[in-house]
């Protein structure tokens, strides 16, 4: 089967919510294609929403390190990191996110390196990372504030939709 073929189904069964076929297939597709940057990409993805979070962690660093340019990178870094946060290893994501810093910084690594400050008691970095979110974008920013102090879960849906834009 074509690498294009693999993608093709991979993304039916991620927008189809079908994240068990997905992550059952994106493995196929990694044992099949192992030099592949989007191979191990759509394995990490599907192991996020399995909740799969330290085969997350590998699979999204296997494709960080494949990847030829920056968006793909960030789209990688930010899987990691949420599986990070998940598994509560902010320091490994808070580490991952400032090595991303010299690439490029966008809302959502932003975002998450606020998460991950303010998770490691680090307040004045915290509000770094505020004020870069404040800097890109002000009214997501204070939206994104009101919804952490208001104790909202964090919304990893409407990330990953983000993301996917890159």
């Amino acid at each position: 089967m074509k690498a294009e073929a693999y993608q093709r189904q991979l993304v039916l069964y991620l927008n189809n919510r079908s994240f068990g076929q997905a992550y059952e297939f994106a493995k196929q597709y990694v044992k099949e294609y192992p030099d592949d940057m989007i191979s191990h990409f759509l394995l990490a993805k599907s192991a996020l929403w399995t909740e799969n979070y330290q085969e997350t962690v590998v699979e999204a660093r296997k494709a960080f390190n494949l990847a030829k340019n920056e968006a793909d990178m960030v789209m990688c870094a930010i899987h990691a990191c949420i599986a990070y946060y998940r598994l509560q290893e902010y320091s490994k994501g808070f580490e991952l996110l400032l090595a991303m810093d010299r690439i490029r910084t966008c809302e959502e690594t932003e975002q998450l390196s606020f998460l991950f400050s303010l998770a490691l008691g680090n307040d004045a970095e915290a509000r770094k990372h505020f004020e870069a979110m404040m800097n890109i974008d002000s009214d997501a920013a204070m939206a994104f504030l009101a919804e952490i102090a208001e104790g909202a879960q964090f919304d990893y849906d409407k990330m990953f939709r983000k993301t996917d834009r890159f």
